[in-house]
């Protein structure tokens, strides 16, 4: 894997690739679609290939998106959940068609031969805006 790095324009320094840390981000970019970043570290990626036995590059990518709305989340209790089968070098996305006005909470992760979805990562919980203006 080769690492990118990005300069800051007049600053001498750049951005790097990546940070080698374990995070996941979801953002709201309207009532309709969100934004999720993400980076899987090398020991996390490690554990997880030594762990299936298989690259960990050869394992499916999946984004699962959780609809959290007035719920304290425990991981299995989401009003409803949606899998998102990424491409296996992406390290972000967007997801559209979500509702106004709900709570969601993504996890990273991959599924299992058995087709058992793993998480590996959770993010932090966003609210989608009302669709329309307050009076």
């Amino acid at each position: 894997m080769t690492l990118k790095a990005f300069p800051i324009a007049g600053s001498g320094y750049e951005v790097p690739g990546r940070y080698h840390k374990d995070l996941l981000h979801l953002m709201v970019v309207g009532a309709h679609s969100l934004y999720v970043y993400w980076e899987i570290s090398d020991r996390r990626r490690w554990l997880v290939s030594q762990h299936f036995e298989c690259d960990f590059g050869a394992m499916p990518s999946v984004i699962r998106l959780y609809d959290v709305t007035h719920l304290l989340f425990n991981g299995h209790n989401a009003h409803a959940y949606w899998d998102v089968t990424t491409e296996p070098e992406a390290d972000h996305w967007y997801l559209h068609h979500v509702h106004a006005d709900r709570s969601y909470i993504v996890d990273i992760g991959t599924y299992t031969w058995e087709r058992e979805f793993i998480p590996l990562l959770r993010s932090n919980c966003v609210a989608t805006p009302k669709d329309s203006e307050a009076e």
